[in-house]
């Protein structure tokens, strides 16, 4: 998906055009280039109501934060040439974000799809962890209320107290150092390279990111994640001992959902509740 080139950003198209032609060749290749075309259009549209339904359901939740923070997918571009990175216009607000309203970036950071402007460490913290992962297409960043506030304790370490927390056991990687506003160029790959080949990052006085091969998978980290930090705040506040469970269970059901096939159908069928209410309620989201 993404690849690096003399040391510069470069993605590798999710789809490809047909190329030369040999003699003979022009009616097949004229319709192999129309089958790409609208399978590239197709993943676009779906990827575009996926993450619409996201940002809803994050403000559902109550996951956002003004209208700050940011959640993207890669897809392919909707011309069928090369990918885009979708994400919202900044100054949207998550109540009322839209599939047709999201911007498409290129590997540059420019708007190829869309009106608007995106968030200026959106496409830094983005961009800079979609080029270290070729094996995610969806990255969301928060301040979610308890993870937030779990990151602003000295020991900020995710326990290991209720079975939903056992999807993180070894799978969150933790910022300690705090180092300013992602818009200085340095900020995102700083950010990537502390994520490593993790499923989470919760950054220290700012806020958590989760990466997904896919947009619900994505989501449901961010959910579940949050979840289980409000239990285990909760816990805390009661002065007492956490109970946590033992290590070896805890990996052991960490290795159930290794390559995520446990995790996929329930997080594909929480996002689909919510596309299914927005169908019905609020039909523009899914346009």
């Amino acid at each position: 998906m993404l690849c690096r080139s003399a040391g510069l950003l470069k993605w590798r198209p999710l789809f490809t055009r047909v190329g030369t032609r040999g003699l003979g060749s022009t009616s097949t290749a004229q319709q192999t280039d129309e089958d790409i075309l609208r399978h590239a259009q197709k993943e676009n549209k779906q990827a575009r109501i996926d993450l619409a339904t996201s940002y809803r359901a994050m403000e559902y939740y109550n996951l956002h934060m003004g209208v700050c923070n940011h959640l993207t997918a890669l897809c392919p571009a909707a011309n069928g040439e090369g990918t885009v990175m979708l994400l919202v216009p900044h100054g949207t607000h998550w109540s009322q974000v839209t599939a047709s309203c999201l911007l498409g970036l290129n590997e540059k950071g420019e708007v190829m799809e869309g009106v608007g402007k995106p968030e200026q460490s959106a496409a830094e913290i983005h961009l800079a962890v979609y080029d270290a992962r070729d094996d995610i297409r969806s990255v969301m960043h928060t301040h979610a209320p308890y993870l937030t506030a779990l990151g602003a304790l000295k020991d900020c370490t995710l326990r290991m107290i209720h079975q939903d927390s056992m999807r993180f056991f070894d799978n969150v990687a933790y910022d300690t150092e705090y180092d300013g506003f992602a818009t200085t160029g340095e900020e995102g790959p700083r950010i990537a390279s502390k994520l490593g080949d993790k499923i989470a990052l919760l950054l220290g006085n700012h806020g958590v990111v989760t990466v997904g091969p896919t947009v619900a998978v994505a989501f449901d980290h961010m959910y579940y994640m949050e979840r289980v930090a409000m239990y285990q705040m909760l816990a805390m506040q009661t002065g007492g001992e956490l109970q946590e469970i033992k290590p070896e269970v805890a990996s052991r059901w960490s290795l159930m959902q290794e390559g995520q096939p446990f995790i996929l159908p329930y997080a594909e069928t929480h996002l689909g509740g919510f596309k299914k209410l927005y169908a019905t309620k609020c039909p523009e989201v899914l346009q």
